[in-house]
């Protein structure tokens, strides 16, 4: 495991994020996401938070952001996937009714 320190946090695996995302490899988005998780604590420390400088401070918020821009991200393709499976539903149910009329 890669060691990090409070000077330069973890970056985000964005792309490798959205490549196993379009790949509907979630076991793969979840394995990206839980490895930066541990990689953010393990960086992170409430001892290390205390004694970062305005530069590292910087550093650590970009990376919030950064999170909070993937987090809606994968709101929104959250929000596409269930309308679309809404719609399938919706399809299945016509498509089930014209073969019972059909008989």
């Amino acid at each position: 495991m890669t060691d990090y320190t409070a000077d330069l946090p973890p970056v985000l695996p964005v792309d490798a994020l959205r490549e196993a995302l379009g790949r509907a490899d979630l076991d793969a988005a979840a394995a990206l996401v839980d490895a930066h998780d541990r990689a953010v604590r393990q960086a992170l420390t409430a001892v290390d938070a205390a004694l970062l400088d305005p530069r590292q401070i910087q550093a650590w918020m970009n990376l919030m952001e950064a999170h909070q821009a993937m987090l809606e991200e994968l709101g929104q393709r959250r929000d596409f996937v269930a309308d679309q499976l809404q719609q399938l539903q919706r399809h299945q149910r016509s498509a089930n009714a014209y073969l019972q009329a059909m008989g």
